[in-house]
C-alpha cells in the first residue's frame, strides 16, 4: 500500500484486521487454501509498488521479526561448513529483503502469477506448502548436492510436517500444538527461540 501513512494504516485496519480471524481458522485447516485465499488480497497490486515497499520497508519488518536463536543457528551451520536453503511458502517478492539479510545458498518461494505488470492473486503453479514445500526443498538439494539425511530442517507448523520428514534432523521450533506433538511422538528436537 503506498500512500500517506494515515491512508496506509487506514487501508490495513480496514481492509486486513478484520479477516485476521478468519485467516487464522483457515490456516489451521488447511495452509495451502489460506495461502490459496489471503494472496488473492495481492490481485491489481502493481509488482514495481510490492518491489519498492519491500526495498524501503522489508529490512524493517523483518528485523522485528527473527529470532536471535535463529540468527544464532544459521551462523553454527555457516561455521560447520553446512548450506543454508530458505524455504518458504511466501512469495518471492516480499522475501527478497530476508534473502539479502540472511544470504542462503537458495531460496525457494511461492512465485505470483503476474499480467501486465500487476499481481492476479493467484500463485504460479498453486501454493508452495506441505509436499509441494518437500519436493522443492529435494529437489535445491539434489541440485546443490547436499545428503538431505544429513541435513536439518526447522518449521513451526504442522503445515511444515512433510519437509520435517524428509530430513535427517528436522527440528520444531516454537511448535503449534499439533506439530508439538508429532515432534513428541517422532522424538524430534523441540526448540524455544524467543525475540529476547
Amino acid at each position: 500500500l503506498h500512500g500517506p501513512p494515515r491512508l496506509r494504516r487506514w487501508a490495513f485496519s480496514t481492509l486486513f484486521l478484520p479477516k485476521v480471524p478468519f485467516y487464522a481458522v483457515l490456516d489451521s485447516f488447511s495452509r495451502e487454501r489460506f495461502c490459496e485465499v489471503f494472496y488473492r488480497s495481492y490481485a491489481g497490486v502493481r509488482l514495481s509498488d510490492l518491489e519498492t515497499w519491500a526495498a524501503e520497508a522489508g529490512r524493517r519488518f523483518w528485523d522485528r521479526r527473527l529470532f536471535p536463536g535463529a540468527l544464532r543457528q544459521l551462523n553454527d551451520h555457516r561455521a560447520n561448513g553446512h548450506r543454508i536453503v530458505l524455504v518458504s511458502g511466501g512469495i518471492e517478492p516480499i522475501l527478497r529483503p530476508l534473502a539479502q539479510m540472511l544470504a542462503p545458498d537458495a531460496m525457494v518461494a511461492a512465485q505470483p502469477e503476474m499480467e501486465d505488470g500487476r499481481l492476479t492473486g493467484r500463485l504460479v503453479g498453486g501454493p508452495l506448502s506441505g509436499h509441494k514445500k518437500a519436493r522443492a526443498a529435494l529437489e535445491v538439494a539434489a541440485t546443490l548436492g547436499v545428503d538431505m539425511q544429513q541435513s536439518y530442517a526447522y518449521a513451526d507448523s504442522y503445515a511444515d510436517r512433510e519437509i520435517l520428514e524428509c530430513v535427517g534432523h528436522p527440528v520444531a521450533v516454537n511448535p503449534d500444538r499439533r506439530l508439538r506433538k508429532l515432534a513428541r511422538r517422532e522424538g524430534w528436537q523441540i526448540r524455544r527461540w524467543r525475540h529476547r
